[in-house]
């Protein structure tokens, strides 16, 4: 997952999912089968977790077909498209979801381990809220008390590395029944549940 662009990625899913007739109910719609997967501030709002920032850095360079480098906890990810990103940061308390000095701090700690990306161009500073259960570990299944309703959240920082099974397993027990799902991912043992 590390080689392609994780928000184009998603994009592109959300298009082939509207294509195939799958409603996105961002307003908090309630009907039918509900997927919940409502992010940091879902976990928020249901007391099954909080938000933990990340920040990170695109820049234009191409490190050609290198694998992703990783030195003291910094992630040098090269991407397909002739693009690098830096990443990220991991912070329990914040202010502000906005980019701020700690994506300089990215690049200088970035470039001191491969001194070629010194004059690489800067894209786009990026931030963002993780969702992070309150288990660390992702939330998947059944709302308790809450019938055809399911939970996808908490992947925190791999969640879009599972996701694709994540999906798998949640719709195979939505269309099938069949549970896969391991007790301790699932949301019946959480505070609000």
């Amino acid at each position: 997952s590390a080689l392609i662009h994780p928000r184009r990625a998603t994009a592109a899913l959300r298009a082939a999912l509207t294509s195939a007739g799958v409603t996105f109910a961002d307003d908090g719609a309630d009907q039918g089968t509900v997927v919940h997967a409502t992010g940091w501030r879902g976990l928020v709002q249901t007391g099954w977790g909080q938000g933990q920032k990340g920040q990170a850095v695109l820049l234009r360079h191409n490190l050609g077909s290198v694998p992703q480098v990783m030195v003291d906890g910094l992630h040098i990810i090269p991407h397909q498209d002739g693009t690098v990103a830096l990443g990220s940061t991991s912070e329990r308390t914040w202010t502000s979801d906005a980019p701020d000095e700690q994506c300089d701090t990215l690049i200088a700690r970035a470039v001191a381990a491969m001194p070629e990306l010194a004059d690489a161009e800067i894209i786009e500073r990026w931030a963002g809220i993780r969702p992070r259960a309150s288990t660390r570990a992702p939330l998947i299944g059944p709302w308790p008390d809450r019938p055809g309703h399911f939970v996808a959240n908490g992947g925190f920082k791999i969640g879009f590395g599972i996701a694709p099974k994540v999906g798998e397993v949640l719709a195979r027990l939505i269309l099938t029944g069949e549970d896969e799902i391991p007790a301790e991912f699932k949301p019946g043992g959480l505070a609000g549940a």
